[in-house]
């Protein structure tokens, strides 16, 4: 059987949401505990440096080192494969680099924001290395004409709001809404809010976040992503295209709209919590946007003039991230 790697991982709160993202997968999940996690829970399954760098099967490390292969074209590991991903701060530790048969990355194309919460990234990355096959072929070499609107439905946790903002700045979206029904984002009180800002990486993060009101974002089509929904799975499900909104509910509080579609967040094990939810679909419609050709990049900026652009046209009652905190970075 394959498992899942916390290789130094500090913040107790992320190794339990690393286990529930190996708990989607149905694969345990163990860590290299050089951090002191033990102390927090007494039942961690833990690995030592021997043991993992032994292992009989491949190691397989997920992380953006220059030359790391995309994970959305990776093959899938043979059985008994280690799925390392890194501390927080520092990523996978050198040892664990250099014996890696592989090292898979994910691509970021956001700005600003250009890494995912580490639960989340095993989550993207067990999706496409353990399950996502036959996959929709992307869009390239235009994909920001493509790009869909993303709407948050009904968050429940403040935390896992700010999470699943990271990712969004992080796949490349410029502008999420979010229908804040459980007051998790706007007009929440100063703990909450700098708990949720600090999950979302604001300091780095220029996008902006609209509260949806009573309405959807204009859209031709609506597109409910969830786990229980009858409808194909994610990668076999047209997740783009201009008009189009991705909504990601967050339970069953959030009733579609006549003539929504419906794409299945498919995992063989539990359904896992909201940030690694949306993270995979994050993930899966930025791959199915394709990946901007070389020569057609961006001019690029000079200093922070961007900021007078985020604010053009920005409604009254938007929650901007503000681009001036990026001066501290």
């Amino acid at each position: 059987m394959n498992r899942l790697i916390g290789d130094g991982v500090e913040n107790p709160a992320n190794a339990a949401a690393l286990a529930e993202a190996a708990r989607m997968f149905a694969v345990p999940c163990s860590f290299r505990d050089s951090r002191g996690l033990a102390g927090h829970f007494p039942d961690l399954s833990t690995v030592d440096t021997e043991a993992l760098l032994g292992s009989v099967g491949p190691l397989i490390a997920v992380d953006n080192t220059p030359g790391a292969e995309s994970v959305y074209r990776a093959r899938p590991p043979r059985p008994g494969a280690s799925i390392v991903v890194g501390n927080e701060r520092r990523g996978i530790r050198p040892d664990v680099l250099r014996a890696a048969a592989k090292t898979v990355q994910i691509p970021m194309p956001g700005h600003g924001v250009n890494t995912l919460n580490v639960a989340t990234a095993a989550a993207v990355a067990l999706y496409y290395l353990l399950d996502a096959h036959g996959r929709r072929h992307p869009r390239a070499p235009s994909p920001e004409s493509h790009r869909p609107a993303v709407l948050l439905a009904a968050p429940r946790d403040h935390v896992e709001a700010g999470s699943s903002l990271r990712s969004a700045a992080a796949f490349g979206w410029p502008a999420v809404t979010v229908d804040d029904r459980e007051k998790v984002w706007f007009g929440t009180p100063r703990p909450v809010r700098a708990e949720a800002r600090a999950a979302a990486r604001s300091h780095r993060n220029p996008l902006r976040v609209i509260p949806a009101g009573d309405a959807l974002p204009p859209a031709g089509r609506v597109v409910v992503c969830a786990p229980e929904v009858d409808g194909p799975p994610l990668h076999r499900a047209d997740l783009t295209g201009a008009g189009t909104v991705l909504v990601i509910p967050d339970g069953d509080g959030w009733n579609a709209p006549p003539g929504a579609e419906f794409a299945r967040v498919a995992v063989p094990g539990e359904p896992g919590r909201y940030r690694l939810r949306t993270g995979i679909v994050l993930a899966e419609a930025a791959r199915q946007l394709g990946i901007r050709r070389s020569g057609a990049a961006r001019p690029a900026r000079r200093g922070l003039s961007y900021g007078s652009l985020l604010g053009h046209g920005t409604p009254p009652d938007a929650d901007l991230v503000h681009p001036w905190e990026l001066i501290r970075y």
